[in-house]
């Protein structure tokens, strides 16, 4: 049973990192309707962005994160600005920016291989604080994914809650036709959840890359994580994506537990098709009439 419980721990760990790219998925897909894969080349490019202020500049950690964030923002107003937004204007229905965007994710990564390489590149060096509790072992960075998670959660339900700016998203989510007649400014609000999206993800891409490196396709199966993790939730409600996270990757870790560590994701995955057969609405799917955001 220990190792159960080392591998629920290490399954929370990965999940809260998931639920980042989850949340941050979910958001733009609720308030734009595009299923935003390119999600992926943004937290790609964020830890390329990350590990070129701290391993080739020699920026400080708490510097080099918020010039991370701020830089994966902008790029995603970018995509929203260059590869959304004409499309949106020439009538492109949801599969022509589905297609879109997943071009993006094709084109970035190749471009990020070659300037790059398709080596692990590796910001940290010696290895991360330990604590045991008994035969259970939690690491520094188990703790902090975790917590990061949580407070990056809370505030932007505060900010979708409290602010105007929020409520303009959750109307944007719940009736794009209408939104415009109530005074929405929509095209502001596209950049405005894409750059939350993007934020989101760099900060997802700083844990993962301070974890294990980067490399070009690190965002190709990590943005799929984060629509299985919408699926489970329930799409269209963002604290479903955050649950949803967590269940996927303690999936992931359990699957390790009987079966040998290359069926990993197809045990994950055969069993997320499994629950969504026979509850295809999601964990949360009855809240979705009342709440999209």
């Amino acid at each position: 049973m220990s190792l159960l419980a080392q591998l629920l721990i290490n399954g929370i760990a990965n999940g809260a990192v998931y639920a980042l790219m989850a949340v941050g998925f979910a958001i733009v897909f609720n308030a734009t309707h595009v299923f935003h894969l390119a999600h992926g080349a943004v937290l790609t490019f964020a830890a390329y962005c990350f590990y070129l202020l701290v391993a080739v500049a020699g920026i400080g950690v708490a510097i080099a994160v918020p010039i991370t964030v701020l830089i994966s923002a902008g790029f995603g107003c970018l995509i929203e600005l260059g590869v959304y937004a004409p499309l949106r204007a020439r009538g492109a229905g949801s599969s022509a920016l589905m297609i879109a965007s997943l071009g993006v994710l094709v084109l970035c990564q190749n471009v990020y291989a070659i300037v790059f390489s398709t080596d692990v590149l590796t910001v940290r060096s010696g290895g991360l604080a330990i604590f045991r509790f008994g035969e259970l072992t939690v690491t520094s960075l188990h703790i902090l994914d975790g917590v990061v998670a949580i407070c990056v959660f809370a505030a932007l339900q505060l900010f979708l809650a409290m602010t105007q700016q929020g409520r303009a998203i959750r109307a944007l989510a719940d009736n794009p036709q209408l939104a415009p007649v109530v005074g929405i400014e929509t095209r502001r609000t596209y950049f405005l959840v894409m750059a939350i999206g993007s934020i989101l993800a760099s900060v997802a891409a700083v844990l993962l890359t301070w974890d294990m490196g980067v490399q070009p396709q690190m965002g190709f199966l990590i943005v799929f994580y984060a629509a299985v993790a919408v699926a489970i939730g329930g799409h269209g409600y963002l604290p479903g994506a955050l649950v949803g996270a967590f269940v996927f990757g303690a999936l992931q870790q359990i699957a390790t537990w009987q079966f040998d560590s290359r069926w990993q994701n197809g045990i994950a995955f055969a069993l997320v098709l499994v629950f969504l057969a026979l509850r295809p609405q999601g964990l949360f799917g009855a809240r979705l009439a009342v709440r999209k955001a």
